[in-house]
């Protein structure tokens, strides 16, 4: 078995090794994550995450969200996600309130064995199924008006928040509290020092905690949406994500393929160069297309497409050949 475990190592290390760029957030060795000295990160507000521990912690202001799975404590990756606001005040231990909502999608959650009832703007309840780390949650369409929330038994860590899924634990006192966007890039000398115009072969290890909503894995452009490569979800199907390249604001690829597991942990290895696009997702059939050019680009974001259609999830790893890789290797470094 330990040798097995050493064969698997040595060819995953082997299949990166001519890696321009090669960041691992989910560290093989098991030593504690950190952040590439390379990589901007800003969040203008603290978070919360699940530490090592498997415990709700808080993170300060700028500083990254490295996300553990509060049951196994296995490392998920860094964490990147949207702003988000909790309407719910004094949200550790609910108390029946009301709060003004709008007719648009809400996601309600908490950990606990309670109920909340709803009433007014939408008429409905969420039980309750388990103390932490079992998060109960319902996605509802209200009215306009005012929505009641009458709460029995143990409702703890309450959040209610605008959107289709639920995303991590917003704390609040007196006052609805709002979490910043995550973002993360690499810009200057810290992008260009390993990237290559004329072509090259993004690969990564991504988790989309909720594929409803257009987001982005990772976005590489020149401040412009006119000149961009990115790999995203497309808001159309939960199984189907895209690379795509635009240059001069005319799309030149935009490949789709099989493979994606939605809201699993998924490997994307996207090539480019001029005429000749290629792609493959946990080796899935080859993807191409033949005619197109590429941009000039300056910067890269992770989880985000300059700061928007963020990703709400994990990224693993994202790793960067400074040139078109085979067909065969894509579908070698996706396996």
């Amino acid at each position: 078995m330990l040798r097995n475990r050493v064969r698997s190592r040595s060819r995953a290390i082997g299949l990166f090794s001519d890696a321009a760029l090669n960041i691992n957030f989910v560290p093989i060795s098991g030593a504690s994550p950190s952040l590439d000295s390379r990589i901007t990160f800003t969040r203008s507000s603290t978070a919360t995450y699940i530490n090592s521990a498997g415990v709700i912690s808080n993170a300060a202001i700028n500083e990254p969200r490295f996300d553990y799975d509060p049951t196994t404590l296995s490392l998920k990756g860094l964490l990147i996600e949207g702003q988000r606001t909790n309407l719910l005040l004094q949200s550790a231990a609910l108390s029946t309130q009301s709060v003004t909502v709008s007719a648009t999608s809400y996601t309600l959650s908490f950990y606990g064995t309670g109920t909340i009832t709803l009433s007014g703007a939408f008429s409905g309840a969420l039980n309750g199924s388990g103390a932490f780390p079992t998060r109960s949650t319902l996605t509802f369409t209200p009215t306009s008006g005012t929505l009641t929330l009458t709460v029995t038994g143990t409702v703890q860590n309450a959040q209610l928040e605008v959107g289709a899924f639920p995303t991590s634990y917003i704390p609040t006192t007196t006052t609805a509290s709002t979490r910043s966007a995550d973002i993360a890039s690499m810009t200057g000398t810290n992008f260009s020092s390993w990237y290559n115009q004329v072509e090259g072969t993004l690969y990564l290890q991504a988790q989309c905690i909720s594929a409803v909503t257009s987001q982005t894995y990772l976005g590489i452009d020149n401040n412009s949406a006119n000149n961009f490569i990115c790999v995203r979800t497309s808001p159309s199907s939960t199984t189907f994500d895209r690379a795509q390249v635009t240059d001069g604001g005319v799309t030149q690829a935009a490949l789709g393929a099989s493979g994606y597991v939605a809201t699993a942990i998924n490997k994307y290895a996207f090539a480019y160069k001029t005429n000749d696009f290629a792609r493959s997702i946990n080796n899935s059939a080859i993807s191409a297309d033949a005619s197109g050019t590429i941009p000039d680009v300056n910067q890269m974001f992770i989880g985000s497409e300059r700061g928007s259609s963020i990703l709400n999830g994990h990224i693993l790893r994202i790793s960067y050949y400074p040139s078109r890789l085979s067909n065969e290797k894509l579908k070698a470094i996706t396996s």
